[in-house]
């Protein structure tokens, strides 16, 4: 019972420390020689996200450094707890590609003229943080910061933390229900569901928060890029069914690659993690 209220308190931490940086990167405005970078923040959308998961991951950083200072070394460090391990090159590729592969669903998906007419904050969500003084600054953003940061925060820490308390399937669904909670419409709660269900089976089978980030850096990053290359509007002429098939296609060959990535590198990273467990207990003994 006490290791569950430990748990429960950290990521009640967690979620403290967005909520009230958020709270203070908002109020902003009543400073007065902090217009300028106000009004910055104001034209970009993108850069306001940056600031905010930057500074919450340095918040984050500090937090688990200090106590592992307390402790001498008994604690993990951020990278430790969040599951920051190497990952095989090949699975890391694998991850790259099944990003590619969300890009093309989200952008199969926008342009089905149905799903745009009935649920308009979903393209609405792109062209927002698209919004600013320039393009990099959206991929920076919303492409590699704010994806990297949700990764470190829902597969990484929250999703270590229920796999403390429950079984790794009810943790997988838990914090993917999570995620989806703080999705800004009910419509990008859906996916954002499906997103983290495929994310944190890809975080659990490869044992590496690096093949989720992989994956949504790499899909937000060219979901944004796609949009001033024309690729919208190319998928768009195909019309409605040439873009379902286009969603269609990309979701299964993301779930076929999924599977495969498990089955190709699962055992052989559960067999390396393991090594490295017994290495580490021989290095202590021999110290101790």
């Amino acid at each position: 019972m006490k290791k569950i209220a430990f748990a429960i308190a950290r990521i009640a931490f967690y979620l403290g420390v967005f909520y009230a940086l958020l709270y203070g990167l908002n109020h902003l405005y009543r400073i007065d020689w902090t217009a300028p970078f106000v009004e910055l923040l104001g034209r970009n959308p993108a850069l306001f996200m940056a600031t905010l998961f930057a500074s919450i991951t340095l918040v984050y950083a500090l937090a688990f450094a200090g106590v592992r200072r307390l402790t001498r070394g008994g604690s993990p460090s951020l990278a430790e707890a969040a599951g920051l391990h190497r990952l095989p090159a090949g699975a890391a590729l694998g991850c790259a590609l099944i990003g590619v592969l969300g890009c093309l669903f989200s952008i199969g998906l926008i342009e089905i003229p149905a799903v745009a007419e009935a649920y308009p904050s979903i393209p609405a969500l792109v062209d927002d943080l698209l919004r600013g003084d320039h393009l990099l600054l959206a991929i920076l953003g919303a492409g590699l910061v704010a994806p990297a940061y949700e990764e470190l925060l829902f597969r990484g820490l929250i999703l270590r933390e229920l796999r403390g308390m429950m079984p790794a399937a009810a943790a997988l669904l838990l914090q993917a229900l999570a995620y989806a909670y703080f999705q800004p419409s009910p419509a990008l709660s859906v996916i954002g569901f499906g997103s983290g269900l495929l994310y944190g089976y890809l975080r659990i089978s490869l044992n590496s928060l690096w093949a989720p980030i992989l994956v949504q850096i790499t899909a937000m990053s060219l979901i944004f890029a796609a949009k001033p290359a024309g690729v919208y509007e190319a998928v768009g002429s195909l019309g409605g069914a040439g873009a379902a098939s286009v969603a269609a296609g990309s979701l299964l060959l993301m779930l076929a690659a999924a599977g495969w990535l498990r089955l190709r590198y699962a055992s052989r990273q559960r067999l390396a993690d393991a090594a490295g467990e017994r290495a580490n207990l021989r290095e202590r003994t021999v110290q101790g």
